[in-house]
């Protein structure tokens, strides 16, 4: 079958045939070209300027070597495939805090996930009739065969209609945990597994991630439970499953989740939240071609054209990395248990310390004239200096991920189907990183008074930290 081949550095050489060759040439898919993978991480880890784009050829890439795997239908292989490659298409500008911000503020409780559905069935089809109809007779007669194969003998229309349908098809396979769904997406789908092997290389920290993947994919199989099928791994696998969580674990911890990074993602929130209003994101949701023009670069440009005096100097920070700076951190564990709950209020408590100790230190100490005035606009306006950051927990292996997604792990020589807690507890050894949950607790100063917070000894000392550049 006619393709053609993107050299990439992770994977080396993608291949894409006709269908996805037709699907990436459209503008719901060209336009992850200009959506950072990282958005904050990009402030640190000065490499990180991989795109979206990137990342879902390479999920693609890595979901058709699960799905060849484990399939022999070659319809089905092309529409995980396809799916793979338009998971992220949902995504806003700056991805992740536009999903918390936006998404979240006009409605779309699933983020970038409901609104991807919503590309790929009102938009995606008339894409592909309007790309296809640019191409030279011998690619037009390429894609006529791929869809041949994958949906059979149906009008141009049909066709990329019915493909759209199948690829949301595959994503609601998440509310119960389908096979598909589970290559994409899954506890180890093809999602994750190009996103730790890219962000870890591009990152420069490739040491997080040495991850053997083929091997993993491999021992992947299809077993069918009272007529369902489910996906499971080779009980032999263990180590390496065990490998791939651990490196996702030190990623966050590192790179998604580093001081600096989440900084830098604090204030694209805080732009965001400004944009709103400014560039009327609401109605920009509802019209699809309008959605298709946001992009990183283009929503801060707006702002710089439109926004107030606030916005604009906000804009200009970030893009100076002028960060707001990490004052407290605390973290919080506990086997089984979710400690966000405590998150928040533990960090309102350590604001609300901070300000005491900065009462204290006004009635008792001799204060320096001009620390003084700082140290009272601080106490006195406690909401426009600090910033609270609980940002997700992390947990190195959680069985109950792999239970709620319905994958679980396979022992020929019994013939035997296990969750992994059930695993677990056959082999307590690993048990070392089972449900051990952390959640990260973070404040932030909207202005460098650093100096003058720790010169009075304002800051919890258990929750003080030597701050650098970078």
């Amino acid at each position: 079958m006619f393709k053609k081949v993107s050299r990439d550095p992770v994977h080396s050489e993608i291949y894409l045939y006709p269908l996805e060759i037709l699907a990436t040439d459209t503008k719901v898919v060209q336009r992850l070209r200009f959506l950072s993978q990282l958005a904050g991480a990009t402030v640190v880890y000065p490499g990180a300027t991989h795109t979206r784009f990137a990342h879902s050829l390479g999920t693609m890439h890595v979901a058709g070597l699960y799905a060849r795997n484990l399939f022999k239908e070659s319809d089905r292989i092309r529409i995980v495939r396809l799916a793979a490659l338009l998971h992220d298409v949902g995504h806003g500008p700056f991805s992740h805090q536009f999903d918390d911000v936006v998404f979240k503020r006009y409605g779309y409780e699933d983020g970038h996930d409901e609104f991807r559905n919503r590309l790929i069935t009102e938009k995606l089809p008339e894409e592909m009739m309007r790309v296809f109809n640019s191409y030279n007779e011998r690619l037009k007669q390429a894609v006529i065969e791929d869809i041949r194969e994958s949906v059979g003998e149906v009008s141009l229309e049909d066709a990329f209609q019915e493909i759209a349908k199948r690829v949301v098809e595959v994503y609601r396979g998440e509310e119960t945990g389908s096979v598909d769904f589970n290559i994409i997406q899954g506890p180890l789908g093809a999602d994750r597994l190009d996103f730790l092997l890219r962000d870890s290389y591009y990152s420069g920290v490739g040491h997080f991630a040495p991850m053997n993947v083929d091997r993993v994919l491999r021992n992947s199989l299809v077993k069918e439970v009272d007529g369902k099928e489910i996906l499971c791994y080779h009980v032999k696998v263990v180590d390496n499953i065990y490998s791939i969580l651990f490196s996702r674990f030190m990623m966050y911890k590192n790179v998604y989740f580093h001081k600096t990074s989440r900084a830098a993602d604090l204030m694209i929130q805080e732009i965001l939240l400004r944009a709103c209003e400014i560039l009327d994101l609401e109605e920009r949701l509802k019209d699809l071609d309008e959605f298709l023009e946001l992009t990183d670069y283009s929503i801060l440009r707006e702002l710089e054209l439109k926004g107030d005096s606030e916005t604009k100097k906000l804009v200009e920070r970030f893009k100076n990395r002028d960060l707001w700076k990490m004052v407290v951190e605390r973290p919080f564990s506990a086997e089984g248990f979710d400690p966000s709950e405590l998150s928040l209020s533990a960090a309102r408590n350590l604001i609300d310390k901070i300000v005491e100790n900065i009462d204290r230190v006004l009635s008792s100490v001799n204060v320096e004239d001009s620390d003084k005035s700082i140290l009272e606009e601080i106490r006195d306006n406690k909401e426009k200096f600090f910033r609270i950051d609980t940002p997700y927990k992390l947990t190195i292996f959680h069985p109950d991920e792999f239970l709620q997604n319905n994958v679980f792990l396979y022992d020929p020589k019994h013939d035997e189907i296990l969750t992994v807690d059930e695993y677990v507890k056959k082999y307590p050894a690993y048990r070392l990183m089972v449900s051990n949950m952390i959640q990260i607790v973070r404040v932030y100063v909207t202005e460098d008074v650093r100096e003058v917070l720790f010169k009075y000894g304002v800051i919890p000392e258990d929750g003080r930290r030597v701050i650098t550049r970078w």
